[in-house]
């Protein structure tokens, strides 16, 4: 794969498309085998490096590798500014709409390409240590970074600049080589391990046997051998094998005897337990025979209780509902005793609130009056202040007349002068607009002339400004150029014919020269002409001339005719491209008078709306002085001021009598409406006095309670006493029923 082409745009130290833009192709779109790049410090080789693996793998090794990690991470929230992400690999120049996008032509059919997200505020445009969006990575095998390389030269020791190179071109097999290398190490520690272990156990095997642990084994083993137990005993025939199956007995038979130890022992446990507890379960027995007598004598006197309870509870309701019919008797003997008082109360309370019924409509009454007597005043109040504003305008008016009358005038000279402007400059306008009219017309009609030679020689030019000479000039270029065109086709036919006729003598002299060569002569077969003899009469046939001087003046006119065509298109074509500088030039001059008088019409309009306003400016000043003079003359105006102060002095004497009135009335109602609040006021107290005593609060409480009319409250008392003695009564029987539990 070779780079054929780079676009870099808005990456790093390349701004736009157009600075890094490079083309690596030869001719024929081939790409070049062999590429450098060479610039000064800071004209963006590192960034061209950058953009290439970044839109490759998606990653940037330089900046965002594990080697240099922290440095550029703190050099990058150094820089950041507030509320805006860190850019990085985003040129911080350009403009926000511009995408940051990098793009690799190569060899293969799609390029490799890459673009920058929308970034954060709280973000940054490439992550450190992240892996995970790496792509395409195997590229990082042939590619190496400018750091890469500057880390191997700087490596002083030969096996780490080795190590660094292997890092960088080793591929799977350096991995591969590290991975046998760590292997080998840990095979060589077992193996050493292993070893120490061999030479312990080779010592130990060098050392004699110790036969007195063969007799205290076989000791033991006869003595559980004669208690049941079957071991082998050693002797000298006591090989490896027996000693792995005796082994394995003696586990075997051990966890037995385990097994049956911890089962004997869990036994032995809960017999232990159960023993212990038998005198506590003798105890209890001879306990519960003694508790049956007690119980019996228990579950009598519970039954005495539920029974004395009952009793007891029944009695106890007796004689609460004696206190209670005791307590409602009591309470209607009061209510029976506080009769009279309440019903005098009742009445009097119903004749206060009668009373108070009639003050309030008598007060809403002149409370209504009083309210339209206030509203004259304020009309008649209203009135004066309109009546005195009214004269205090006819006086200024008067005394400021002159000024007004004098201002009026000047104003209405000013508005003759301005009428007069503005009708120039519609006048103007209406000229230049013509002007306009017509300079667009001219530039349409000159902008979509097609100039060609045969537009010119039509003479339809319309408002093309072009010397007609040189129309006259072309017409006759192109009269001559007809004609020539006319002769050529004539000569071309001639020469047609001359060379027909030239192959003819050619098909001749060749059959000519075949007869000769077959038959040699000295005459010549064509012409019969002698010659001296046949070698001769071949060498003139084979040096015969064929083209006639006729043939050659054709070929020469034709050549002439060729080389005059030529002129004259060549004069049809300046005259044309004369043609066009004119029309150019003549745009140039239409819109150069198009943008003057277009200015000039725009000032125009300008300055006729200024005009307008300020003529709008001084009718509306002349109506506002006209309303201060009542639109009429000096002497009217005089007159009718003093005509309308008449009238309106006549009319204050006449609203300050009515006010005088009014006034006296409106005090005559108030004294009243106080007098009649004091007395409601009085009646007020007297019923709320009256409603909130102690007995009239109590039959009321009553009353509403049990929903009776106080005309029947006498009776009910009467009727309600003897109910409740009867009930009294019967409590009183029903309580020394229980001379027991009363005493």
């Amino acid at each position: 794969m070779k780079i054929k082409k780079v676009e870099i745009e808005a990456f790093r130290a390349y701004k736009s498309k157009s600075e890094g833009t490079f083309d690596f192709t030869n001719e024929g779109d081939n790409p070049s085998n062999f590429i450098a790049i060479y610039a000064p410090n800071g004209f963006g080789k590192s960034s061209f490096y950058d953009a290439v693996e970044w839109a490759v793998t998606n990653h940037l090794e330089r900046l965002a590798g594990e080697y240099n990690k922290s440095n550029f991470e703190r050099a990058a929230k150094s820089t950041k500014d507030p509320n805006e992400g860190q850019k990085i690999l985003r040129n911080k120049y350009v403009d926000n709409q511009v995408i940051t996008k990098v793009s690799v032509f190569t060899t293969r059919p799609t390029p490799f390409e890459n673009e920058l997200p929308k970034l954060r505020a709280n973000g940054r445009d490439l992550s450190f240590g992240d892996k995970s969006q790496r792509r395409n990575e195997f590229f990082r095998r042939v590619v190496l970074s400018q750091d890469e390389i500057d880390r191997f030269l700087r490596e002083a020791r030969p096996q780490e600049r080795y190590a660094k190179f292997m890092e960088s071109f080793g591929g799977d097999t350096e991995i591969a080589r590290k991975e046998l290398s760590a292997l080998i190490s840990d095979n060589n520690a077992e193996l050493s391990v292993l070893n120490k272990q061999r030479e312990s156990l080779i010592e130990e095997l060098k050392e004699p046997i110790n036969l007195s642990v063969f007799e205290r084994f076989n000791s033991v083993a006869a003595e559980l051998n004669a208690v049941g137990e079957n071991i082998v005993l050693p002797d000298e025939k006591f090989s490896s094998q027996s000693e792995y199956k005796l082994n394995a007995s003696l586990v075997s038979r051990q966890h037995e005897l385990n097994t049956l130890l911890n089962a004997k022992t869990k036994i032995s446990e809960v017999l232990a337990d159960r023993l212990t507890k038998i005198p506590e379960i003798e105890r209890h027995v001879n306990y519960q025979v003694e508790q049956k007598t007690q119980l019996s004598r228990l579950l009598k006197g519970v039954a005495d209780a539920d029974k004395y309870q009952m009793l007891f509870e029944s009695y106890n309701k007796c004689v609460e509902d004696q206190k209670q019919a005791h307590v409602r008797l009591t309470h209607l003997i009061e209510i029976a005793e506080n009769t009279e008082t309440f019903l005098i109360t009742e009445s009097r309370l119903l004749e206060l609130s009668t009373i108070q019924k009639a003050l309030t409509e008598e007060r809403s009454n002149s409370t209504i009056n009083l309210a339209s007597f206030e509203q004259q005043l304020a009309e008649i109040n209203s009135e004066l202040n309109i009546a005195d504003d009214r004269a205090l305008l006819l006086r200024n008016s008067v005394d400021n007349a002159g000024s007004v009358y004098v201002s009026l005038s000047n104003h209405r000279a000013q508005i003759g002068i301005l009428r007069q402007q503005i009708t120039a400059k519609e006048t103007t306008i209406q000229i230049d607009k013509i002007q306009l009219d017509e300079f667009n017309r001219e530039l349409r009609e000159v902008s979509t002339l097609n100039i060609t030679s045969n537009l010119l020689l039509t003479g339809n030019v319309g408002v093309l400004l072009f010397d007609q000479d040189k129309i006259k000039q072309l017409t006759r270029c192109q009269a001559d150029l007809d004609l020539i065109e006319v002769h050529n086709q004539a000569l071309s036919a001639t020469q047609k014919a001359l060379t027909e006729q030239m192959e003819q003598h050619e098909q001749l002299i060749a059959i000519g020269l075949d007869y000769l060569v077959i038959q040699p002569s000295n005459i010549c077969p064509l012409c019969t002409t002698h010659h001296s003899s046949a070698e001769a009469l071949l060498d003139k046939a084979k040096s015969q001339n064929l083209v006639s001087e006729l043939s050659l003046e054709n070929s020469r006119k034709l050549s002439l005719s060729f080389m005059r065509q030529k002129e004259l298109r060549e004069a049809i074509q300046a005259i044309t491209r004369q043609a066009v500088e004119a029309q150019v030039q003549q745009l140039g001059i239409l819109h150069k008078k198009l943008a003057e008088v277009s200015e000039r019409h725009a000032r125009a309009v300008f300055e006729k709306s200024t005009l307008e306003a300020e003529y709008n400016t001084l009718e509306v000043e002349i109506i506002e002085l006209e309303k201060l003079v009542l639109g009429l003359s000096n002497d009217e105006l005089v007159s009718r001021v003093e005509g309308e102060l008449s009238q309106l002095t006549t009319k204050r004497l006449n609203l300050l009598a009515r006010q005088a009135e009014l006034s006296t009335q409106i005090q005559s109602v108030t004294t009243w409406i106080n007098s009649k609040d004091s007395e409601l006021y009085a009646l007020t107290s007297e019923s709320e006095r009256k409603s909130s005593e102690y007995v009239y609060v109590r039959v009321k409480t009553y009353l509403n309670e049990n929903a009776i009319a106080a005309s029947d409250l006498k009776k009910h008392c009467e009727v309600k006493k003897n109910e409740i003695d009867a009930e009294v009564l019967k409590y009183k029987v029903a309580s020394e029923a229980f001379p027991v539990f009363a005493g």
